[in-house]
């Protein structure tokens, strides 16, 4: 069983010091067929691994590959000059940004005694040291860039530093089109897409691999590959999961796999080809113990606070839908859309992707157990921050109106809430049955003991399940419709409340509750336009009868 290699992102090492490589070369052969390439993943995805390996690839170090799958494809090693930088450093100011990379650069002509940085001005210094390594090694020059947007993206809560960094970085980047021909190869990863980050003019001669099908997996493990490296440790971690409960005595090593998918599993970047966060899985197995390894990793949480918070209606569950490719692409420094946003830092993941006509659109997700909680308590907080709740007050009479079942009053406490929502929140695009669901999920959040959205269940999912601290579990079914100003509004609402009750009956979602010994109620709750609202509680035990 070979070392795990934590915080290791250097080839050689891994394979002298006889770690676990999870072997992605054979992928290289057509991947190096390219010119110029760009490649956006989230932080501690692998991306340096990634551009080590090409980096010890391209400097002809066959030993390394021995055994891996590129050296049995036929490929055939040679030795190129490679300029690899990685981006990251400080560039707290424009002025540091281009010391430190006029830093980086006299490291790289160090080792040739012949040549000097011929400018004190990154891009040109950069240009020039291709041109004199190109005609010093008889040969066309390797680059790779890793981090590309750092000093941008770690300043995107500050506009005016972010903007500034670009200028540099763009300066800098569009050298690659002036000495085109003495390039073999060129990689350029980081967190988000260029043209997000206003380096288009730079950049955008570079092929974006990034949604490619054929590379999709190229960071992070699939689920064939999480069963091909790490098996031969599915039988220890088990036995230590069984120890501390966290599994029952009865769990099998399949058990243990589908919980590792569902805690780190889910990233995708195609829609169909998915991946496990590396950095979680190398720390889980290391401790046999399932925690949010790449979340207290990543970017600070802070981040996702404060993304979250400036604009919670942008990720209720309609809103993460509808997104075509530009909306991926395109945004100017202070001024990213919030959804992208978290979607190119790894709080999101692609759900579908559909073709509307000519144009592709997709919808994003939570990828996985590891974010969800962190997500939904920041969202659900924010949007119960936005309602003004007294939650001394509302805790008694919600509570109350749902153990007397008194659908009056859960109406009027309903129709409150939906009263609060800032007109600003609304658009077109916000009313649908989806868009009342996270409000009232933000609403309830703190005001019960447990409130679940969408909890599976056997014929189908019910929207809401509520859990009061006396331990009563409130069904609720959302029928929504978009129609204002009826004069049969009272009789539409309920209706609509209703057929609520009809679907809880029908798909027997109060079934799982009584067999288990819960006392619990249903709830059908029609809502019409803006939050026009009616609740009626079921007669559940004469349903059920």
């Amino acid at each position: 069983m070979k070392n795990l290699p934590l915080s290791i992102q250097n080839l050689n090492e891994i394979i002298q010091g006889n770690y676990l490589y999870v072997d992605k070369t054979y992928l290289f052969p057509e991947l190096i067929q390219n010119k110029q390439l760009f490649l956006s993943r989230p932080r501690r995805f692998g991306k340096s691994l990634l551009l080590d390996s090409l980096d010890e690839l391209f400097r002809g170090n066959a030993d390394l590959f021995s055994g891996l799958k590129i050296a049995q494809s036929g490929y055939q090693f040679k030795k190129y000059p490679v300029i690899r930088l990685s981006m990251t450093g400080d560039c707290s100011s424009p002025e540091l940004l281009k010391k430190g990379l006029i830093n980086k650069l006299e490291d790289i002509v160090k080792p040739y005694h012949n040549l000097s940085l011929r400018s004190v001005e990154p891009g040109e210094a950069l240009k020039r040291l291709i041109e004199d390594i190109s005609e010093e090694c008889g040969e066309r020059v390797v680059t790779l860039i890793d981090e590309y947007d750092y000093p941008v993206s770690h300043y995107i809560d500050n506009p005016p530093l972010a903007k500034a960094n670009t200028e540099v970085l763009s300066s800098f980047y569009v050298i690659f089109k002036e000495v085109d021909k003495l390039l073999r190869f060129v990689m350029v990863t980081g967190l988000t897409r260029y043209a997000m980050m206003g380096l288009s003019a730079g950049l955008n001669q570079l092929v974006d691999i990034s949604f490619n099908p054929k590379y999709a997996a190229i960071c992070g493990f699939t689920p064939d590959e999480l069963d091909q490296y790490f098996s031969d440790r599915y039988g220890s971690v088990l036995e230590a999961l069984k120890s501390t409960d966290y599994l029952p005595a009865e769990s099998s090593e399949a058990d243990l796999r589908q919980e590792i998918l569902d805690w780190y599993d889910g990233y995708t970047w195609v829609g169909k080809t998915q991946v496990l966060n590396p950095i979680s899985i190398l720390n889980f197995f290391n401790e046999s113990e399932f925690k949010e390894f790449w979340k207290n990793n990543s970017i600070s949480i802070n981040f996702l606070q404060n993304t979250i918070s400036s604009n919670p209606f942008s990720f209720t569950k309609n809103n993460l839908q509808g997104y075509v490719e530009s909306d991926l692409s395109l945004a100017t420094v202070g001024q990213l859309a919030p959804v992208p946003l978290l979607f190119h830092t790894g709080y999101l993941t692609i759900d579908k992707i559909i073709r509307v006509r000519k144009k592709i659109q997709y919808s994003f997700r939570v990828p996985n157990f590891e974010l969800k909680d962190a997500f939904n308590d920041i969202l659900l907080s924010s949007i119960s921050s936005i309602l003004t709740i007294d939650k001394n007050k509302e805790y008694k009479s919600l509570n109350k109106a749902i153990k007397d079942q008194d659908g009056p009053e859960l109406t009027r406490i309903i129709k409150a809430v939906f009263s609060r929502i800032p007109a600003k929140h609304y658009g077109k695009q916000l009313i649908s049955e989806y868009f009342f669901h996270d409000v009232l999920l933000g609403y309830f959040f703190g005001l019960v003991a447990e409130v679940r959205p969408e909890e599976p269940g056997a014929l189908g999912d019910p929207d809401l399940i509520l859990v009061t601290f006396e331990g009563i579990h409130a069904v609720i079914e959302i029928k929504y419709a978009k129609s204002e100003g009826r004069a049969d509004l009272e009789e539409a609402l309920d209706q609509l409340a209703r057929q609520g009750l009809r679907v809880i009956k029908e798909k027997k979602y109060g079934e799982t509750y009584r067999l288990a010994g819960h006392e619990f109620v249903t709830i059908g709750l029609g809502v019409i336009g803006r939050g026009e609202a009616k609740a009626v509680f079921g007669d559940h035990q004469k349903d059920l009868a």
